[in-house]
């Protein structure tokens, strides 16, 4: 009878707790998915060229949500959801001046979408990412447009904030475990209108967990990812609070050529807007040119999207608005290449545009 009881407690309990900031991170296990976690996503985007020197940009992120605050074993029914998935493809083609993206979602299951615990796999129906042997398998693919990546991490892991916390705001919920391979050699084929290509290049790799609030105050947030030529790697989140001035929670990381992190706080970067584009189809307007500047690391860049629209209305999935999108890295004025880039921006585009998890 006791046991009966504790165990009913025990699911009372809930599923979803904050994060322990003593837990220690271990890899391959946390590069897997987390049940405690309201939220999750696995996140790679990258610039990719073929052997004629064609480029193109890509994304590909897998967002896992909880629907059931319940432990495993709660409910008797295997069919019973507890997670929803979700999953955004995109490819940018400067060529062609084009922008393409397809979204999915699906409720737990096999054979639709699943996120193993004990290593990296996330899979959506055909769109996967897993790790294999320390290195990551990547494919997606839509409307005769596909992408088959071997990913190698040139770096070890980076852990993000103070022991990969990451906190977007004051309130106690609003921080994230934060964790990415920067530098990863990219080499595999694209397919598009029946014709493969080999493609070499380079990726990043982010995946975030926890409950997923940004804090209230939170209007948007640029997100920066930069490869630098000198073997230098860059990420710069700035959360944007009312009139879209810069957050105290702004923040970011260096990593050095041989794998060393140095963390950057608000104070460390200045980015300065010098562009903007509107979209036809949200009506939002967005920054589309960057001054950005890290003194302390000598980095004073000049960052430039390859295609003016990239951005993504997923109404079918996360119900985001946002842009996201590969970019050039010169130096001020257009001047020589110093590296390349990926950008996300959220909140330009009115109400919604942060989206919301079902």
């Amino acid at each position: 009878m006791m046991k009966h009881l504790v165990l009913a407690l025990l699911l009372l309990t809930g599923r979803f707790g904050a994060l322990d900031p003593k837990q220690k991170i271990s890899f391959p296990r946390d590069h897997g998915s987390h049940d405690d976690a309201r939220v999750e996503w696995w996140y790679v985007t990258g610039q990719i060229e073929t052997a004629s020197g064609r480029r193109l940009g890509y994304q590909l992120t897998f967002f896992r949500t909880g629907i059931a605050d319940e432990r495993k074993g709660a409910r008797a029914s295997a069919f019973a959801a507890r997670d929803l998935f979700l999953a955004h493809f995109a490819l940018t083609d400067p060529a062609a001046g084009t922008f393409r993206f397809a979204e999915r979602m699906h409720r737990t299951g096999a054979g639709a979408a699943t996120a193993r615990e004990d290593r990296l796999d996330v899979v959506n129906e055909d769109w996967r990412l897993e790790e294999v042997g320390g290195r990551l398998v990547l494919f997606a693919g839509d409307g005769g447009n596909e992408v088959s990546l071997l990913l190698t991490p040139e770096k070890p892991p980076v852990l993000h904030g103070e022991n990969g916390l990451s906190r977007k705001g004051s309130e106690r919920d609003a921080v994230s475990r934060y964790v990415s391979f920067t530098r990863l050699h990219s080499e595999g084929w694209w397919t598009s209108g029946g014709k493969s290509e080999a493609v070499t290049g380079l990726s990043w790799f982010d995946h975030e967990w926890g409950s997923g609030a940004i804090g209230k105050e939170t209007q948007g947030w640029d997100w920066f990812a930069l490869h630098l030529l000198d073997g230098r790697d860059l990420m710069i989140y700035r959360m944007r609070g009312a009139g879209g001035n810069p957050t105290g929670f702004t923040s970011g990381t260096l990593v050095e050529t041989d794998g060393r992190s140095t963390p950057l706080a608000a104070r460390d970067v200045t980015i300065e807007e010098t562009s903007r584009w509107t979209s036809a189809r949200s009506g939002g307007t967005y920054p589309a040119r960057w001054l950005l500047r890290v003194p302390r690391a000598g980095i004073e860049v000049e960052i430039v999207p390859l295609v003016k629209d990239q951005e993504l209305v997923t109404e079918k999935s996360t119900r985001v608005t946002y842009w996201e999108g590969a970019c050039d890295v010169t130096a001020p004025g257009g001047g020589a290449p110093l590296g390349r880039a990926y950008v996300e921006m959220t909140g330009y585009a009115g109400a919604g545009s942060l989206g919301a998890f079902p």
